[in-house]
């Protein structure tokens, strides 16, 4: 049997290398022109002419003077509207340094975007050139992932066979098609995860070394995720068989769009309860809750983070920000003995302040509320949207992947041992 060697990684960009941090300015493109809460990326992305633009069939100006039309702007109004949609958008700089690590070692790195023909000056422009062996749009390609043709074309165009490459992207659909033509393929959610995923084949790319941040006065805390683990995909296909659920289905229920409204404070726990239970085709609200109590009763505190948050308090002003449902505190006292009113400074629920992570505004109250500036704060959450807002005011972010690696970072960054022997 033949053994393949690992040449090629390619790499999404929209969503993974680039990605929209600051959602302000497209909020405020919706307000000036009157279009509800996400009209502009639905605007942008589910315009019927996307593809085409994407695909090359269609020229950008085209695209855009379409919009306008529909969105009744004149000339100047577009060249606003396309102003603000993009000024939220960042590049990875994390990720552009992990990709440089990987050409310099000798990997055939490549560029596999659906984009639109013009993206490519502006790619270049962005220094794209320089971390990226071959470069491949859709627009200029004729091809769109997930089609196996552009998988198959960018294999063909670096003279490599499925089992040499690697492929990043950050929509499910796009991994998926990869991993079928027998590519090893991983669903970007942040550099943090994906220097493990490369380990296991045989790369290793450091993360570079923090140094101590001067006047950090706050450490914020997610809970799920950072304090407390989450289930994992083989709890849920297990609930699934007791359900009589499909594969992939509990995770879309318990977390649709009615637990958005209850993280959001804009409709009551119990109504959640009478949704699930008309969902999972259980008896009553009594039932969706005991359901509920059931599926959560799991050991998944990280005790090791409970006790770094309790040697810190005192040397620093703590927060914890979930977005959570009303409750919440009273379940963490019943089911973990965390009690966030000695536990911590200040305590953020989103569905009791009705908003949530990454609302700007809701990382502006927890600032405000422990009385320090955006750089004199520490941020962990394990939602790399969460993360990428949150360092976009300004607050220094780790991004948690693992609870042990993220508190040796905090504790680099904080410049000294956290001491939980206490």
């Amino acid at each position: 049997m033949t053994t393949h060697q690992i040449r090629v990684i390619m790499f999404d960009f929209g969503g993974v290398l680039m990605r929209t941090v600051d959602p302000r300015p497209r909020r405020n493109l919706e307000h000036r022109i009157g279009l509800p809460r996400g009209g502009a990326e639905e605007a942008v992305f589910e315009n019927a002419s996307w593809d085409d633009l994407q695909m090359g069939r269609l020229a950008a100006n085209e695209f855009w003077s379409g919009l306008g039309d529909r969105l009744g702007l004149d000339a100047a109004g577009v060249a606003d509207f396309q102003r603000d949609f993009w000024a939220g958008d960042r590049i990875d700089e994390n990720l552009t340094g992990l990709i440089r690590q990987l050409r310099e070692s000798g990997y055939h790195t490549l560029l596999l975007s659906n984009a639109p023909a013009d993206r490519a000056e502006h790619l270049a422009q962005l220094g794209m050139d320089e971390l990226f062996d071959t470069v491949m749009l859709s627009g200029q390609e004729g091809v769109m992932k997930p089609d196996a043709r552009a998988y198959e074309l960018a294999l063909r165009r670096v003279g490599a066979v499925p089992e040499e490459a690697l492929f990043v992207d950050d929509f499910r659909e796009n991994v998926a098609a990869a991993a079928s033509l027998g590519i090893q393929a991983h669903r970007f959610r942040g550099v943090a995860l994906l220097r493990p995923w490369l380990a296991t084949f045989g790369i290793s790319v450091p993360a570079p070394v923090m140094g101590p941040l001067d006047d950090i006065r706050a450490v914020i805390f997610d809970w799920a995720g950072v304090i407390e683990g989450s289930p994992d995909l083989a709890y849920f296909a297990v609930w699934e068989d007791r359900l009589g659920l499909k594969s992939g289905d509990l995770p879309w229920i318990l977390w649709s769009d009615v637990w958005r409204q209850v993280e959001e404070g804009q409709i009551p726990t119990e109504h959640y309860y009478q949704v699930l239970a008309e969902q999972l085709h259980l008896d009553d609200v009594q039932a969706a809750a005991r359901f509920i109590e059931e599926f959560y009763d799991g050991d998944w505190l990280y005790p090791e983070v409970v006790a770094a948050i309790r040697a810190l308090h005192g040397r620093y002003r703590l927060a914890l920000l979930s977005n959570a449902y009303a409750e919440q505190d009273k379940w963490l006292r019943r089911m973990f003995n965390v009690d966030v009113t000695t536990d911590f400074d200040v305590y953020v629920n989103s569905a009791r302040v009705g908003m949530c992570k990454p609302e700007p505004a809701i990382y502006e109250l927890v600032l405000d509320e422990l009385a320090v500036e955006a750089g004199q704060a520490v941020f962990l959450d394990d939602s790399l949207r969460n993360v990428d807002v949150a360092g976009a005011l300004g607050i220094h972010t780790i991004h948690v992947a693992e609870p042990a690696l993220a508190l040796a970072e905090l504790e680099a960054l904080l410049g000294h041992p956290i001491d939980t022997s206490s």
